[in-house]
């Protein structure tokens, strides 16, 4: 460097230093011991060269602290020598130099980590602001991949974007970025193992063969563009949704009394005798039992639980029942009236608050079957009564709680990739008759609507513009899509793709519909409803086995710059799969029943849920006012923690219900009907009609009716006699 600057620097006007290579470690614990075991690593690792050049022209105090005379020492014309020779800071970072450590003990018990920003800004605050050139970065592919690396594609998205963010983000002075490497070739202790190469070469050719991977047309294209500029999709959208929206929040359940709150305990306090408002139970004395009839007011869970959901600003709720417990012997006629009751109850206290209750009557869980215990130890959906059991349930429920519930959700998430294709098709089955039973029975009277909800994460290609990656994409969809919407909403049958498929790999076969399964299923259905909370790409090049589906030979991966939660937060993905139902159902009305994220439940600033929904919520406007999507519904996943863990727009500490930072934000979209344009005139929507009780037991028939207007008559008639008779026996007197 000296020789440089002496001799070199003044005609030549270059800059000289030396690459330093490290990784970046994280504190195991929140405590000051772990932190600064993280620097002492960072000190050993990159601080070994960095502080002699860029601070004092020393090593760090954490080295000389551990290694002792193992450490050589500077003089101080050393000292004076070394300090200052270099011109900027260079790095390297990636896979080999920086994220495997060979000696272990370097990261001191702390964890390694594969953040590329926060290793600039640690450089940055620790060496003075230098300018920093990333000399070396990237990732590495198996040895059997050819020219298409996705895994590195999407490891070099990554380091350069956080080189961005940190230069816009955080202000650290980045001037250059380097990927590694221009091509394949021998990677030390790794040999021939990996690939870590822009071009692929091919070993076993003469001339080495060389052809530019996907990662190199991708890093061309970032290049040409100077970064990641917005798409304009991406842009947020403004407009609002039609009046009539159907704003809504899920929970998987709701929280259950066996009995009215008064009612449960018989004894008798004396309250604030010492005016600290205690109170003092009374030995010996009891209330007598109360011989009227339970009101859904004696419930204090619904009250607290309709209150909750009201303060939301929501018109629609979605919660399931449980129908092991509704009738746990299995059979209808001799159901569990009490919860029963309590459901009649809540449902009824909702529509009071002006929420229209969405109803599941079978809600699928891995961890339970959740239906009868008859059913639950015979071959559980692989019985062939299942279905007609469900049905009578279906019916009893409709009999039960059609007065308050309208919209009615048979199957909730029954297309899980842990239930066979056997057990598939008795549940579509169940559906449909459960489907019909209303459609015969009950939809003239009472004027609902039913139908199933499907599990719909979205799945992109990996490579968007490669065929070999979109089959997959397309296979995986309808093998977990279209496995239950294609006989409901589509042709009757199950998806030709899935079938051709199975057939070619001649193991597992799809049931067959005969043709009186497959008119009772085609149709049976008044809406589409799914559940979305993620998007994964896929694509057909094996790279990982744990992430590899061999049955339709996909290999899973994430955008490593994703935001992770633990799914990724991908709120494209919601825009696409709505489109998706429409070019498959075309004018279908679609509602997202269910869409959230997980949140740490102590965190009740909850700022990775309040960008979730809102993000989210504007992608759902998109596929409406700009795709077409026939969106009747949006429904926030989920009400509480308590219910749903880490999900809830309300947090629990204790006994106290802490609101979120995300429910006030999620009712001021509600409010507002969506995001509306800025100095544009109000949305003109009717008022929401209020209940009315009267009208509702006369909407019940015109027997009713008449008997209404008669007693009514006779009521007024026996007022005015008395009047009458009344007014004379003072005028005699």
């Amino acid at each position: 460097w000296h020789l440089y600057n002496r001799r070199y620097r003044p005609r030549q006007h270059g800059k000289v230093s030396m690459a330093l290579a490290s990784h970046w470690i994280k504190p195991s614990r929140t405590r000051l011991e772990s932190l600064r075991e993280c620097q002492c690593s960072l000190d050993h690792v990159l601080g070994w060269f960095a502080q002699p050049l860029f601070v004092d022209g020393d090593y760090p105090a954490c080295m000389k602290e551990r290694l002792g005379s193992r450490l050589p020492s500077f003089t101080q014309e050393e000292r004076e020598q070394v300090r200052g020779t270099a011109d900027f800071f260079a790095l390297s970072h990636g896979a080999t130099l920086s994220f495997q450590l060979i000696n272990d003990s370097l990261k001191f018990g702390q964890l390694e980590d594969l953040d590329l920003r926060m290793l600039l800004y640690w450089v940055n605050e620790e060496y003075d602001k230098p300018p920093i050139f990333v000399m070396q970065s990237g990732w590495y592919v198996l040895g059997n991949t050819k020219t298409e690396d996705p895994k590195q594609m999407y490891y070099l998205k990554r380091f350069i974007a956080e080189t961005l963010k940190s230069i816009v983000v955080d202000g650290v002075n980045v001037i250059g970025y380097t990927a590694w490497s221009l091509m394949d070739g021998f990677e030390w202790h790794r040999e021939y193992g990996i690939r870590r190469g822009l071009y692929y070469v091919d070993f076993n050719t003469p001339d080495m063969k060389r052809e530019p991977k996907t990662s190199a047309t991708f890093y061309r294209n970032v290049i040409q563009k100077n970064g990641f500029p917005e798409l304009p999709e991406n842009k947020p959208a403004q407009g609002v949704f039609p009046c009539d929206f159907a704003w809504g929040v899920s929970a998987n359940s709701i929280q259950v009394e066996t009995a009215p709150t008064q009612f449960a305990d018989p004894n008798i306090y004396l309250w604030n005798i010492s005016n600290n408002g205690e109170l003092i139970k009374l030995q010996g004395f009891s209330s007598p039992p109360l011989h009227r009839a339970t009101h859904c007011a004696d419930y204090a869970t619904v009250r607290q639980q309709v209150d909750e959901i009201r303060q939301v600003g929501v018109n629609h709720f979605h919660f399931s029942l449980n129908w092991s417990a509704l009738v746990p012997s299995g059979d209808v006629s001799h159901p569990n009236t009490t919860l029963l009751g309590y459901y009649r109850c809540f449902t009824h206290q909702l529509l009071l608050a002006n929420v229209t209750p969405v109803v599941t009557l079978w809600h699928h869980t891995r961890q339970r079957s959740g239906l009868p215990a008859p059913l639950d130890t015979t071959n559980r959906w692989l019985n062939r009564k299942t279905p007609e059991a469900f049905a009578n349930y279906a019916r009893l429920c409709y009999r039960e709680l059609g007065e308050n519930v309208k919209v009615w959700i048979t199957l909730n998430e029954p297309n899980d990739e842990m239930v066979s294709y056997q057990e598939g098709h008795q549940m579509l089955r169940a559906h449909a008759l459960a489907w019909h039973v209303y459609d015969r029975e009950f939809r003239r009277t009472q004027g609902g609507k039913v139908s199933l909800a499907l599990h719909m994460d979205w799945v992109e290609p990996a490579f968007s513009f490669s065929r070999e990656d979109v089959e997959p994409a397309k296979r995986v969809l309808d093998f977990f899509v279209g496995w239950f919407a294609e006989p409901i909403f589509g042709s009757g049958d199950y998806p030709a793709g899935m079938r051709s498929w199975l057939r070619q790999l001649n193991s597992l076969e799809l049931p067959v519909f005969n043709e009186e399964d497959r008119k009772l299923v085609k149709g049976a259905y008044d809406f589409f409803a799914m559940s979305h909370f993620s998007s994964k790409l896929v694509t057909h090049a094996k790279e990982d086995s744990y992430t590899y589906t061999a049955m339709l030979e996909v290999q899973h991966m994430i955008d490593t710059t994703w935001i992770m939660s633990p799914r990724p937060v991908v709120p494209w993905g919601l825009r696409k799969a709505l489109n998706w139902v429409k070019q498959h159902y075309s004018d279908v009305p679609v509602y997202v029943m269910a869409n959230g994220v997980q949140e740490d439940p102590a965190r009740f600033k909850d700022s990775l849920r309040v960008y979730y929904l809102y993000s989210y919520v504007n992608e759902a406007l998109k596929a409406y006012s700009l795709d077409g999507v026939n969106l009747k519904g949006y429904f926030a996943y989920a009400l509480n923690d308590q219910r749903d863990p880490g999900f809830g727009l309300y947090g629990q500490v204790h006994e106290e219900v802490i609101v979120k930072a995300s429910l006030s934000n999620y009712r001021n979209i509600i409010q507002h009907n969506g995001f509306p344009v800025q100095g544009a005139a109000p949305q003109q929507c009717p008022a929401s009609p209020q209940p009315c009780l009267g009208c509702r037991v006369l909407a019940k028939g015109p027997v009713v009716a008449f008997l209404t207007l008669v007693g009514s008559g006779v009521l007024i008639t026996l007022g005015l006699i008395i009047y009458y008779m009344t007014k004379r026996h003072k005028e005699y007197y």
